[in-house]
């Protein structure tokens, strides 16, 4: 049976001599807090911006707004004007009439060749003048005998003029090879600037890349050493904490958030300088493809436009050559013709010599051959004629195809050039963006240089704020530190109830230790709430609780820890066991602690 407890009071307080400083600097500490110390910093803790910034803002804003965006539509109506121009008129125009002129009329010996296929009465009526002088023939002379000795040796006027055409060179050839030459073994200049990007080799060579990187390094490293921790310096000192496990962690903590925001910087800038570089590398690669397909379709169009034109040479040369053996086989039939001619010219001759006693009927077969010869010849003749005019004719024909392929070629180099202007406007047009983002460029300098003297100012900014803050605490600090000076140990009043069971009787035999030990084993309380966490020197938490003790009928409740958690996270001399009951040394553990 549980007795209602006793209480004894034994009070622990300074001595003398440091009462009056204790109460004097109570007063003071309270007169602080009264007058609302510590003070806020009075002024804006964020530091204006600089002009630099300012004068970026405004003028990236001011050209965003009111900018140059010539460029930008000129770009829109070089597209506009590319996707609704119509095709070159005059070329296709030409293009049509070639397409229409496939008329090359009616071939005039035609009708020469009709002719002579239906027979000819030319020479059909000839008469011998002899046949009624026959006898007089035995001394005939046949006047056609020396005109045909002179059609022996013809010559046709035309086969000198004819006898160059075979060796004909078209006065365009030359120049179209120097063309295929050139563009063969020359090379566009911007290849090199390109190949060189495109293969890699500029890839992490940005020379002020490190330079940047270590400069946003210094600034953290320089943030972390005038500003961060003298201000995690400044608060330990305040609270009287320099040196303590709580002050340890947050300088680690500050130094370890430097490092990573150092290491972040590194690693985004050289990993946005990788992903810059690959897609100039990939732009590079792209635009010498381009480049190199152009090279060989320039190369391809010059050898086409020369090997047509070597084939319309070619094509005119063998014209030349043909019209040279066509009329030197005339010429050769001519004379041909001619001695066969003179040949029976003589046979005439003779016959009718021989045959000057010859019957009427011989004289009349003379008569009749000389009539077969004659219409021989006239068709030899009527056939050398009817072959020129064929040459002639078929002549006029490769002149009319050779002039046709003249503006052919032109149709369509007209039409090429329509389409490499239309190439070079959208080309142009495609560069009109970033001839406008180039506008800002200036703009963006600035504001980098801003943003370093904003950051510059409000550095400054801080340091006075960490000066005001540490001159604000430092009256109070001096109090406190005063104050644990003047204590130079606990003192307390404290009220211990004394039982008349095993526990109060053994409170009671500790009397003299009142003070210093706490009944605080856990088996002897009832948990009221939860207050928070006393940090220890070690970095450990002690937590706080509000309890009663099960033993206390009137239920009084009291602040403090738990033994078994004390004995555990601090250990050493700030837990003392009696009688199997845990007690807290509160000395021991006010030094664990401090």
């Amino acid at each position: 049976m549980t007795s209602t407890p006793k209480e004894s009071t034994t009070k622990v307080e300074p001595w003398d001599g440091a009462k009056p400083y204790l109460l004097e600097n109570y007063k003071k500490f309270d007169e602080l807090i009264k007058s609302g110390a510590p003070k806020q910093f009075e002024g804006s803790t964020v530091a204006n911006q600089s002009n630099a910034t300012l004068d970026a803002l405004s003028g990236t804003e001011s050209l965003a707004r009111n900018g140059n965006t010539s460029a930008l539509t000129n770009a829109t109506n070089a597209v506009n004007g590319v996707m609704t121009q119509g095709t070159n008129t005059q070329a296709n125009s030409t293009l049509s009439q070639l397409q229409q002129q496939m008329n090359f009329g009616t071939n005039p010996t035609d009708a020469i060749a009709k002719g002579i296929a239906n027979g000819s009465t030319v020479g059909q009526n000839y008469s011998n003048g002899a046949a009624g002088t026959a006898a007089g023939l035995q001394n005939y002379s046949n006047g056609a005998i020396s005109q045909f000795q002179g059609m022996a040796n013809y010559l046709n006027p035309a086969l000198a003029q004819s006898q160059g055409y075979g060796g004909y060179t078209n006065a365009a050839a030359g120049l179209q090879t120097n063309q295929a030459n050139s563009l063969a073994q020359g090379n566009n200049p911007a290849m090199d600037f390109l190949k060189n990007t495109a293969s890699g080799a500029n890839i992490g060579n940005n020379p002020y890349l490190d330079r940047m990187v270590n400069q946003q390094q210094d600034n953290i490293a320089e943030k972390l050493k005038n500003v961060t921790n003298p201000g995690i310096d400044s608060q330990a000192a305040a609270m009287g904490r320099m040196g303590s496990g709580a002050y340890a962690r947050q300088r680690n903590n500050a130094e370890t958030v430097a490092a990573n925001e150092m290491s972040k910087v590194a690693t985004d800038m050289y990993g946005n300088q990788y992903n810059q570089d690959t897609a100039n590398q990939l732009s590079a690669a792209g635009q010498y493809g381009n480049f190199a397909n152009q090279d060989v379709a320039n190369r391809l169009q010059a050898n086409q436009a020369l090997a047509g034109t070597d084939a319309q040479q070619q094509q005119l040369r063998q014209a030349g050559t043909s019209l040279y053996g066509n009329l030197a086989d005339a010429q050769q039939s001519q004379r041909f013709n001619a001695a066969n001619s003179l040949s029976s010219a003589y046979d005439s001759q003779q016959a009718a010599r021989l045959g000057a006693n010859a019957n009427y009927a011989g004289i009349l077969d003379s008569q009749q051959s000389a009539r077969q010869n004659a219409l021989n010849s006239n068709r030899d003749f009527q056939l050398a004629g009817a072959n020129l005019a064929s040459n002639n004719y078929q002549n006029s024909i490769a002149n009319m195809l050779s002039g046709n392929s003249q503006r052919l070629n032109a149709a369509n180099a007209a039409n090429n050039q329509q389409n490499a202007v239309a190439d070079q406007r959208l080309n142009a047009a495609g560069m009109a963006g970033q001839t406008y983002a180039n506008q800002y460029l200036p703009y963006q300098q600035l504001a980098g240089v801003g943003e370093a003297r904003d950051t510059r100012a409000q550095d400054v900014l801080n340091a006075e704020i960490a000066k005001w803050d540490y001159d604000q605490q430092l009256p109070m600090q001096n109090i406190a530190n005063f104050t644990n000076l003047l204590n130079g140990g606990g003192y307390s009043n404290t009220t211990t109830p004394v039982y008349s069971n095993t526990t109060g009787q053994v409170l009671g035999g500790l009397s003299s230790l009142a003070g210093l030990l706490s009944l605080c084993d856990v088996r002897t309380k009832v948990f009221h709430e939860f207050l928070g966490y006393m940090p220890a020197i070690n970095g450990e938490r002690v937590g706080m609780y509000r309890f009663s003790y099960k033993d206390d009928p009137t239920g009084e409740r009291h602040v403090g820890p738990i033994a078994q958690e004390i004995e555990a996270k601090i250990g050493g001399d700030t837990v003392v066991e009696i009688d199997d009951i845990k007690y807290v040394n509160i000395e021991a553990m006010i030094k664990e602690v401090a």
